[in-house]
């Protein structure tokens, strides 16, 4: 007999690919659940993480990681007196420079003021005037390989798509960009898995070692001669108008935009499509009436969510759901049983595309912490869907469904590759 609980949280393929035969059951439970696997309490139903979210006082985000990050893994290397001079000297420099609170690991007021330095990069007039470039980016994207009939939308599209745009962001030219999502990659290996071997635990950190030693070089050259991308603004940024970020603090900070910035949008595109394909009635509504295109995203970002949970900490002892939780504790907010939760959404496993009305899902969080690439993620997604269906007359999948593999993870919701068969 399967525990579908523990199944989850040891990252089993079937879990992966359906964790919500986990959740039901959890949020039946009706409190929180102690997941020993992971360290933590975790929350399943929509009001009390959405309570959890608006309480950052009682609630701290210092643990924004979560277990099986590289931060982390770094930890256990550095404490293991079998781990050789030269990673543990990469280990020991990502925890000086993880160490640094920014943005997903601060807490208010630190937290609200380093959201005002970076704001201006993301508000809505830039992200408009982002629209034709990323329309351009998309159909040279799918000029490569239109005329084939046949794409693994991972690898070809959804992938490089979000890194291209992170990328430009930051300033990063366009021959660095394979590198670019290497990096990306090195920062999220483990996420949820809880387990790498020897031999990919030290490629991870040569990674990282690439990355902070790449944004070192730029951050110096940006400092004689700014620019008008993201990195400058991170540079010429002071906190209550005086202190400026130091140097571990912009590092950090440039790793939380390099993974926000790609492996969510990345699986946000793919499961649109996966969703389109396998739902013919959807496609043809869809390709009938383009103003379905952000519904349909909204909904998969609720039915399929990318990042499954985040983590945090209580700051004093707090009762949720009946279960006292001491102060210390961690806590494990599952945003994807959360955007299924019976009580928040009417048929809450059905995509319906009249559900504007209704409560807001959590893929992009809550209150202080609400994504700040949230429109950006929507511009990828409502302009990468809409060039796909301007491209194709037919696109179906060129595999069975249930062959289609997922990442082996319980914090992320990713689809690994998706091979379409399309009309132009």
């Amino acid at each position: 007999m399967t525990d579908p609980v523990r199944d989850l949280f040891d990252a089993k393929a079937e879990m992966a690919r359906c964790p919500h035969l986990a959740y039901g059951p959890m949020r039946e439970e009706g409190k929180p659940l102690w997941i020993e696997r992971v360290q933590a309490y975790a929350l399943t139903r929509y009001d009390d993480i959405v309570e959890v979210l608006r309480s950052p006082e009682r609630f701290s985000s210092a643990m924004a990681s979560g277990p099986g990050s590289v931060t982390p893994l770094a930890r256990r290397l550095v404490a293991d007196p079998g781990t050789g001079p030269l990673l543990r000297a990469r280990a020991q420099r990502r925890l000086d420079i993880s160490a640094s609170v920014v943005l997903l690991n601060a807490d208010p007021p630190l937290h609200s003021r380093q959201r005002k330095l970076v704001n201006r990069a993301f508000t809505a007039r830039r992200v408009l005037a982002m629209e034709p470039s990323v329309r351009r980016l998309a159909d040279d994207l799918l000029d490569a390989f239109i005329g084939d009939g046949r794409a693994e939308m991972v690898g070809q599209f959804s992938i490089l798509m979000p890194m291209t745009v992170i990328a430009d962001i930051l300033g990063v030219p366009p021959e660095m960009h394979p590198t670019f999502k290497r990096w990306s990659d090195a920062f999220v290996a483990g996420t949820g898995s809880m387990s790498l071997g020897d031999e990919a635990i030290a490629e991870l950190f040569a990674c990282v070692d690439e990355f902070y030693d790449y944004f070192t070089d730029r951050i110096a050259e940006r400092r004689e001669n700014p620019t008008d991308d993201l990195l400058s603004a991170i540079i010429s940024a002071r906190i209550d108008g005086e202190t400026p970020l130091t140097q571990n603090e912009m590092l950090q900070m440039l790793v939380q935009f390099l993974v926000a910035g790609n492996e969510t949008t990345t699986s946000l595109l793919t499961s649109v499509m996966f969703k389109l394909v396998g739902e013919p009635e959807l496609m043809a509504a869809v390709r009938a009436d383009r103003e379905l295109v952000p519904v349909v995203i909204e909904e998969v970002l609720r039915l399929e969510t990318p990042v499954q949970g985040i983590f945090r900490t209580a700051n004093e002892d707090v009762e949720i759901g009946g279960v006292l939780i001491p102060k210390g504790s961690n806590i494990y907010l599952v945003y994807g049983s959360a955007n299924r939760d019976e009580k928040a959404f009417r048929d809450p496993d059905e995509l319906r595309t009249d559900r504007a009305s209704e409560g807001n899902h959590l893929a992009f969080g809550k209150g202080e912490h609400f994504c700040l690439g949230a429109p950006i993620a929507r511009l990828e997604a409502r302009v990468g869907i809409n060039a796909w269906l301007d491209r194709t007359t037919e696109i179906s999948l060129d595999a069975n469904p249930g062959d289609i593999e997922y990442l082996p993870s319980f914090a992320q919701h990713a689809i690994k590759r998706l091979p379409l068969r399309f009309t132009v």
